[in-house]
């Protein structure tokens, strides 16, 4: 590039003085003869004007990426723009390692809907977090100069990284209070492709609300917290990537642990210790209160009350600590043991405050949580199933009431209360699959789990693909052979637009009242004109006839999108028709009569694969002959295809 400026600046100069020199000497030539002059000068300035055109319209076209970053790193659901200094040709195509699907359109047109300077990829689905991404860009040349050499660049960006707590309040160095909250401080916005789970120990009913500039957490529990009690916090980071522009999961990662820490909770004052504690006590456990000085023991009774009530007496020693042994505590129950403010002691002192303390008992073996959860779409199928227990249950028995639907051979480890079931093979794309853990787990602690559990959730979205290569179509109105040549192609077959043209011909019937030709026979109109007025198109019967020339292929209508995804699957590109324009009836009359269905913008393309199930695919893939690669929704894909009754060719 410095070398052209170079060139371009010293003959700038040459003409400068050379100009100078000229007007200089003309000044002595005879005045009637001076317009010849300026005459000659204007030649002159206009070749040096077009060489310096010529040079900028050949120039290789170089672009700049864009999107939506957080700092220096691409945002997980943004585009990507080349932005190009001159308008570039539409021989642009654009992949990306590692491999992402998706679409590319043409903006920022100087005249129209032509000359565009940016390039925009839209991918199909969200990036990947913290990933280095190398856009390849290939086929670049100018649009002002079409015939020139076609160059490539590499560009290179990196998605924006996983966000990470980095600041957890209150402090673990001191004691929090009963009521206390906490704030998970992230060091970068969560902007909505990670799930964040926390779970205390002992278990607290929370909840948690992300601020406003999605940069924290706020977790509050529903009720007070036990006083003296020691409460542990895990945070789990869940990776999730949508279908673009969405918000249907197309695939969820496996949770990771983040950050853990544990607090204890301020004691009463004047009291040392209280037990039991957590939320799998047994039923059989003593409740015992230890205080720092001796205790009035008619005033204790006056001032203790447990809810819900139990029976019993309390009972002390030494005065300091007192003990109620009930006759049996129930399952599953949360008790509160309150005692008033004013509780007198021996020496004339008194409980300042009333304190309160809770537990909960043991019941039957239960599931607290899973990985997937109920109704998970986008399941890794590559991923592990983890079960997590409300309490220690039996290894074996655990595993025995295990099973998974359709049937799934895997191993089982343990990770404290957690059971992990890894697959030994990958799980299958699209699919439901449903997790049953039978009731009837044997508990050492407790008794035997009392529910069956189901856990339905569904895997990851597959791509399902064709490597075809685009072909742009030739001619204003030639979609039909442009998509026919793309075809060929993928079977090896090197066909141009001219020889399929040749092949299904043309009607040379003209358009006059309601008469035009009929495109089941061949092509209506010029295929250099305009729809719907001085051309129009062709339709399946005769394209399928010109690729019987080369392959076998086959035209069909009123088919439905699991016939479409079945030959995909088999490996052949379908050829469907549909429209680029409004979709407006225009029909009209052959010149025998005969009615013919038409559409205004009719327009084919080539569908190349689609994105999840074939029975219910997401996504439609398509190669457009005027913009190349597309993603169309399975609803939007079915109201083109519908206007004229899903129709195509197959060619195999």
């Amino acid at each position: 590039m410095v070398s052209y400026w170079f060139l371009y600046k010293y003959d700038f100069l040459c003409y400068n003085n050379f100009v100078s020199t000229y007007f200089f000497s003309i000044q002595r030539v005879k005045p009637f003869k001076r317009h010849h002059y300026f005459l000659f000068s204007a030649i002159l300035a206009g070749f040096f004007l077009g060489a310096v055109a010529i040079f900028l319209i050949q120039r290789i076209p170089t672009a700049e990426l864009t999107g939506v970053g957080v700092g220096n790193r691409m945002q997980h659901d943004a585009e990507i723009a080349l932005q190009f200094d001159m308008p570039v040709a539409r021989s642009v195509s654009v992949t990306i390692e590692p491999e992402v699907f998706g679409e590319i359109r043409f903006e920022d047109m100087i005249v129209g809907h032509h000359l565009a300077r940016r390039v925009v990829f839209q991918p199909a689905v969200t990036w990947q977090p913290g990933v280095e991404y190398m856009v390849h860009v290939s086929g670049v040349r100018s649009a002002l100069f079409p015939y020139g050499d076609e160059h490539e660049q590499l560009i290179t960006f990196t998605t924006e990284s996983e966000p990470d707590v980095s600041i957890v309040t209150p402090s673990q160095d001191g004691e929090i209070r009963s009521d206390a909250e906490w704030r998970i401080a992230l060091d970068r916005p969560n902007l909505g492709n990670f799930n964040f789970y926390f779970h205390f120990d002992p278990s607290v009913e929370v909840e948690s609300s992300l601020s406003e500039d999605r940069g924290s957490y706020r977790i509050k529990p529903a009720g007070l917290l036990s006083q003296g009690q020691q409460y542990a916090l895990t945070i789990e980071r869940e990776p999730i990537r949508f279908l673009y522009n969405t918000e249907e999961v197309a695939f969820r990662g496996e949770p990771e642990t983040v950050w853990q820490g544990s607090w204890n909770v301020r004691k009463a004052p004047g009291i040392e210790s209280f037990s039991p504690q957590g939320d799998q006590v047994a039923t059989t456990a003593d409740l015992s209160i230890t205080f720092d000085e001796n205790i009035d023991l008619a005033s204790f009774r006056e001032s203790v009350q447990v809810e819900p009530a139990v029976g019993g007496s309390w009972t002390t020693a030494d005065y300091r600590t007192i003990t109620l042994s009930p006759a049996a505590l129930e399952q599953a129950v949360t008790y509160t043991v309150k005692l008033a403010a004013g509780l007198e002691t021996f020496g004339g002192g008194y409980l300042e405050e009333e304190a309160a303390y809770s537990f909960s008992t043991i019941g039957p073996a239960a599931l607290d949580r899973s990985s997937p959860a109920a109704g998970d779409t986008g399941f890794n199928v590559n991923g592990a199933m983890r079960l997590t227990f409300d309490q220690e249950v039996d290894h074996a028995s655990a595993q025995e009431h295990f099973s998974i639907s359709p049937p799934v051979a895997g191993t089982f480890s343990w990770d404290g209360l957690t059971m992990i079931f890894q697959p030994t093979a990958m799980l299958s794309f699209n699919t439901e699959y449903a997790i049953t853990l039978t009731s009837g787990i044997a508990a050492p602690e407790g008794v035997h789990s009392q529910q069956t559990y189901t856990i339905p959730f569904t895997t990851e979205l597959s791509v399902t693909k064709l490597s075809v290569a685009f072909h742009r179509q030739e001619h204003s109105l030639s979609c039909e052979v442009a998509t026919l040549v793309m075809a060929l192609q993928y079977r090896g077959l090197s066909v141009s637009e001219a020889q399929l043209i040749d092949a299904i011909g043309f009607d040379p019937t003209p358009k006059e009242g309601g008469v035009w030709g009929n495109p089941h026979i061949a092509f209506v109109g010029d295929i250099d004109g305009r729809q719907p007025t001085t051309g129009y198109g062709v339709y399946w019967q005769p394209v399928a006839q010109a690729a019987q020339a080369y392959r076998s292929a086959r035209w069909f209508t009123d088919w439905s999108i699991t016939d479409l995804t079945a030959e995909i699957q088999k490996g052949n590109p379908v050829i469907v028709w549909g429209t680029a324009g409004s979709g407006s009836r225009i029909d009209w009359k052959t010149p025998e009569g005969g009615n013919v269905v038409a559409i205004n913008g009719e327009h084919t393309y080539l569908v190349i694969g689609f994105m999840g199930s074939a029975s219910n695919p997401t996504k439609v893939i398509v190669l457009d002959p005027l913009s190349g690669e597309r993603y169309f929704t399975l609803s939007s894909f079915l109201s083109n295809w519908g206007l004229l009754n899903r129709s195509g060719v197959v060619v195999e």
